[in-house]
């Protein structure tokens, strides 16, 4: 089996993706389309063939050039992050191959015949579907950042690494200008996160919470229906159509735990979930659950910390 892994510039989700391919399928050929990464990042997570990609300013032809290369390496499996960019290069680069993609994913799994079985969120996030491709090659799929751990140590260096300068076709874009966008909010490497749900009320609960997280040491999160609610910015929305995260502890206040939210933090290493509902789905994928008022549970919790850290 030939797996292949596009890894963007300047970020470290592609080398997240080889270190799942070759967790699941020791035995495959990993080989990773390196457009910025160091190359022995990518051999230490388990590249056994390494091609160095120049940028492209225009995602047409970067994605065009990426084609190229799938068609010359004729792999079983084409990895993408699920960032922007790699959203975009996957669906060009699949049009091109005349293959599907399956984008947005947040599992990889291998069956027993060797398919690729791709998980995502579908109906309108509420199920998650399994999604095989059993005649196109590539297998081509999107993964969302923070769904895999970065594992280095499943390689060692000695992968083979060589340039790949497939020709640069006209471009079809123009960069008019760049806008920054707004890093203040940082949930994917954050070890403790506190989010609020539309059972907070308002916007002011998130004040609250916001001052809890900030005692803990964490970031501040939210659900996409506080965030559709005008309550807090995008950048705070965890799930499916936010951020996929991974921290050590999570604390959920007035989430219902609808899919398209629990699939963004179902990688917590520890969930807390505090809701009126006892039955509320949120529960299901906590490791523990209170059922009582948000406020009045973020708030002692507030008082609690706060007297530790005075030492009182």
């Amino acid at each position: 089996m030939k797996i292949a892994v596009y890894c963007e510039a300047g970020r470290d989700d592609g080398l997240a993706l080889i270190a799942q391919a070759r967790r699941m399928a020791p035995e495959a050929s990993v080989t990773a389309l390196l457009e910025g990464p160091v190359p022995e990042k990518a051999a230490r997570c388990g590249a056994d063939e390494i091609l160095c990609l120049d940028t492209v300013e225009d995602d047409c032809g970067q994605g065009s050039r990426i084609a190229a290369l799938l068609a010359e390496l004729r792999p079983d499996i084409a990895l993408f992050p699920a960032t922007v960019r790699g959203r975009f290069l996957s669906a060009w680069a699949a049009a091109r191959l005349g293959t599907g993609l399956t984008a947005d994913c947040t599992g990889l799994a291998l069956t027993e015949d060797g398919l690729l079985r791709q998980t995502r969120p579908a109906y309108g996030s509420n199920l998650l579907a399994d999604i095989l491709c059993p005649v196109s090659r590539p297998q081509m799929a999107s993964v969302r950042p923070g769904v895999f751990p970065l594992q280095p140590g499943l390689s060692g260096p000695e992968a083979s690494v060589r340039p790949a300068d497939p020709p640069v076709p006209p471009p079809l874009l123009m960069l008019v200008r760049r806008i920054p966008a707004d890093n203040s909010v940082s949930l994917s490497g954050a070890d403790v996160i506190v989010t609020g749900g539309k059972g907070i009320g308002g916007a002011e609960g998130f004040q609250v919470l916001g001052r809890l997280a900030e005692l803990l040491g964490g970031a501040l999160g939210a659900t996409r229906s506080a965030v559709d609610a005008g309550w807090i910015s995008y950048a705070h929305q965890i799930g499916q159509t936010g951020v996929t995260v991974r921290p050590r502890l999570y604390l959920a206040f007035g989430v219902s735990g609808a899919v398209q939210h629990t699939v963004g933090m179902s990688a917590a290493e520890t969930v807390v979930a505090v809701n009126t509902d006892r039955h509320a789905p949120i529960f299901r994928s906590a490791d523990y659950g209170i059922v009582a008022d948000w406020r009045e549970t973020a708030e002692y919790f507030i008082q609690t910390i706060s007297e530790r850290k005075a030492g009182i």
